[in-house]
């Protein structure tokens, strides 16, 4: 099993961002778009800084893409985020003892690896991981070399050549695994630059069996959040800025915060008023809006080897079912969580229930035996049909660069704020990236 963040640049931070609620006194009134983590973040510090906030959230529901499935009541699941990852010095793991919730580490290198008949059939007993990593290893040489951009499919087509079948399906198995897993995007977008750009925290990464969701929870306790309120407009003036709903009612204040993801900002479902300056725009239309769905099976017991976290399944199709999680540990729970990235779930998006059942069951049956039953309940999410989140987080597309990010946090006409994952150029795509620049925005909005 390989890890999966290995080739993020992974330098601690030495120094952090202020704590939520370390913000100057304000007697502003602010508006904040979106109830997600960032928004909820920027909005408990506001308050705390002596703000006027009202949380302003198109879902019913608040969490945005952090959201806990309550649909089993003994068993809520995440539909969205689920891991902390790296809990030494993450802002995230002050907030789950705050919230008292309950964490369980999980383990990359707790992992068993199944291999299709097919591509057995062909010779492949493993994952053949040392000879990928050195394909893309010489991919990204070649890239640095160029005076553009590429996307790291164009970098390994240029070094690689013709593969077999047999090195074309361990190289493909890596990549899936290694990136589109991990950035949501495909090979055929990622850039060969700047795809792995980051820092990360220390620690292991844990997981919430009684949901993420307790986080969100505990950041919006006393907030003044208005839920089903879609946001059309944002306009703002000398004086203040106002903010019309789909209703065609509005609200006013002094400042705003956007903090929609950028699946929402690249789709133009908000229009601002002036317009965004040309660098933020060409910011949001360079950076791409990745795509992780998962697909959680409850059955009537546990069939697989539960001492495993994660089962891999190697095929000669790219990406097809090839990374599941495993909850079995976690008091013999009878659940499997299956994902599907980039390419892969951009087409299972678009067939019914039914047919991707069939396809997942035939995989299950191939790791764990043909007698293996049926689940006895199914949950599947559809991000990028999500008109509120149209994607599932961000990721550097060929061509952008860590100062898109910079770009698309920047404050535009000097009331209008914006923050989330996308904006973060240190942690980017994660939950804590996303408080992280909420506290930034929040800073900036009370020293203003």
């Amino acid at each position: 099993m390989m890890d999966r963040r290995r080739l993020v640049k992974a330098a601690l931070a030495t120094a952090f961002l202020p704590a939520l609620g370390n913000c100057a006194p304000t007697g502003k009134r602010v508006l904040v778009i979106g109830a997600g983590m960032a928004g909820l973040g920027a909005a408990t510090a506001l308050r705390a800084a002596g703000a006027e906030v009202v949380v302003i959230e198109a879902r019913d529901r608040i969490g945005g893409r952090v959201h806990t499935s309550r649909a089993w009541p003994d068993l809520p699941v995440d539909l969205g985020a689920s891991w902390i990852h790296g809990t030494t010095g993450n802002p995230l793991t002050e907030l789950a003892g705050d919230a008292g919730a309950v964490t369980v580490a999980t383990s990359y290198d707790s992992a068993a690896l199944h291999i299709d008949p097919a591509a057995r059939a062909l010779g492949i007993t493993a994952p053949g991981t040392a000879r990928a990593e050195r394909t893309v290893e010489r991919a990204l040489a070649w890239a640095e070399r160029k005076d553009a951009d590429v996307s790291l499919q164009r970098a390994l087509d240029a070094v690689s050549g013709s593969p077999g079948q047999v090195e074309r399906a361990q190289r493909d198995f890596y990549v899936n695994a290694t990136y589109e897993q991990e950035y949501g995007g495909s090979a055929n977008s990622l850039s060969a630059w700047w795809m792995d750009e980051g820092e990360q925290f220390g620690g292991p990464d844990v997981l919430f069996p009684q949901g993420f969701g307790a986080l969100a929870d505990q950041l919006a306790d006393g907030l003044d959040i208005r839920l089903g309120q879609v946001v059309k407009s944002v306009a703002s003036s000398a004086t203040g800025v106002t903010v019309t709903l789909a209703d065609g009612s509005s609200l006013s204040g002094d400042e705003v915060l956007v903090t929609v993801p950028l699946g929402v900002l690249k789709a133009g479902d908000i229009a601002f008023d002036p317009p965004l300056s040309q660098r933020k725009q060409r910011a949001i239309d360079r950076l791409g809006m990745g795509l992780l769905n998962k697909h959680w099976l409850r059955f009537d017991r546990v069939f697989w080897p539960p001492e495993y976290d994660w089962h891999e399944y190697l095929s000669l199709r790219k990406g097809h079912w090839s990374e599941w999680v495993s909850l079995a540990k976690i008091d013999n729970t009878p659940v499997l969580l299956a994902f599907s990235a980039a390419d892969q779930a951009e087409a299972v998006e678009h067939m019914r229930d039914e047919a991707i059942l069939d396809e997942i069951m035939a995989v299950v049956r191939q790791m764990f035996g043909q007698d293996a039953p049926d689940p006895v309940a199914t949950q599947f999410t559809r991000w990028r049909v999500d008109p509120f989140a149209r994607g599932s987080y961000s990721y550097y597309a060929a061509g952008s660069s860590p100062d898109d990010r910079k770009a698309l946090a920047r404050t535009e006409h000097e009331r209008v704020h914006f923050a989330g994952e996308a904006q973060s150029h240190q942690y980017p795509n994660t939950v804590h990236g996303a408080l992280l620049s909420a506290q930034t925005a929040a800073a900036a909005i009370s020293a203003g």
